[in-house]
């Protein structure tokens, strides 16, 4: 089973349910808990439309990657991770008065951990969570 997928995306609005479907998929192959599945897609969904909706707004379109790896980290459980990355320009959400600019906080709120580290070449969204926070806990 390959434990790594990687898509190469047009930033377009139209691309948003083919990333969640081929995410959506290859979390299943992975046999990744339903529990966790849900957050995950939510984290890269967003974190792509985020690069659709303003790392190119102004310049010619581009593209955005969008990586994902499942690897052991202690006791058999399994480590999920998603990089997301544009080469657009970074805008600050905080600054909208239309009370939108949430998408960042929603993910922190989700997922494991998260790290977004912005520059010149672009916007990179790392966010990671572990199998065991999807299971049940058990009285």
């Amino acid at each position: 089973m390959d434990t790594h997928l990687h898509l190469g995306v047009d930033a377009q609005p139209a691309e948003l349910g083919l990333v969640r479907r081929a995410v959506q998929t290859w979390l299943a192959a992975q046999e990744w808990p339903d529990s966790g599945t849900d957050a995950l897609v939510f984290a890269v969904v967003e974190a792509f439309g985020n690069s659709v909706e303003h790392a190119y707004r102004g310049l010619d379109a581009g593209r955005v990657t969008i990586d994902l790896d499942v690897a052991p980290v202690r006791s058999g459980r399994r480590r999920a991770t998603a990089v997301v990355t544009d080469s657009g320009r970074w805008r600050d959400g905080a600054e909208r008065p239309d009370g939108r600019g949430n998408g960042l906080a929603l993910i922190r709120a989700i997922a494991r951990g998260m790290d977004v580290t912005t520059g010149e070449s672009g916007t990179r969204v790392t966010v990671w969570t572990e199998d065991e926070e999807c299971l049940p806990t058990r009285p």
